[in-house]
């Protein structure tokens, strides 16, 4: 019997390093904003891992990849983000496009030099931007009748931007990319998305 799906939640495939934490922040923020439960590996152990990933896109309605970071780090390409984004695009297919794949980069034209193969998926510029991303994600996802702003958006990313230092430190510091750190996240920026919709 086939596992019911989760309502509204989007697997996100970005790459978990301090220099991102910034796009990563936009990302969490626009997505609840949106109505979307974001779902990352965060707590996944290394063993068993690339299976827990399949059952997360499994679990999930929709996949956000960002590939603006799979230059080589320590002359070692990432190849994390791509790989995601295959298991993703077997989803799509298994599931005659009811999983849904979304493609992001930093750059026009990038992605159909790094990963030819998904030449036929548009993916969404950013240019390192966390009110670009914002911006993407609300063409996407914005539901008719939702009278949300990208400036809205963004101001609710700011908000949550000033508690970081706060969370972190409730977490006893660390990245964003800790799981504990990411429930209070979520929490956070689900209570400022819910005071900005009460004051309007």
């Amino acid at each position: 019997m086939a596992r019911k799906k989760s309502v509204r939640t989007a697997f996100l495939n970005v790459p978990y390093d301090k220099e991102f934490e910034g796009l990563f922040l936009a990302y969490v923020v626009g997505l609840i904003q949106l109505g979307l439960q974001p779902r990352l590996t965060f707590a996944v152990p290394n063993q068993g891992r690339l299976e827990a990933i399949v059952d997360l896109i499994d679990a999930s309605d929709l996949s956000i990849h960002d590939l603006s970071r799979t230059e080589t780090t320590s002359g070692v390409p990432r190849f994390n983000m791509p790989l995601e984004l295959g298991l993703a695009l077997h989803q799509r297919h298994v599931t005659k496009g009811r999983h849904r794949v979304f493609i992001f980069e930093s750059k026009p034209y990038r992605t159909q030099q790094s990963t030819s193969d998904v030449n036929g998926i548009d993916p969404f510029i950013h240019h390192g931007k966390p009110r670009e991303v914002m911006t993407q994600l609300r063409n996407i996802f914005r539901k008719p009748g939702d009278t949300i702003t990208v400036p809205d958006m963004f101001a609710v990313y700011r908000a949550v931007k000033r508690r970081l230092p706060e969370l972190k430190k409730n977490a006893g510091g660390g990245s964003l990319f800790e799981s504990a750190i990411f429930v209070d996240l979520i929490k956070v920026a689900a209570l400022a998305d819910l005071e900005r919709r009460t004051a309007n």
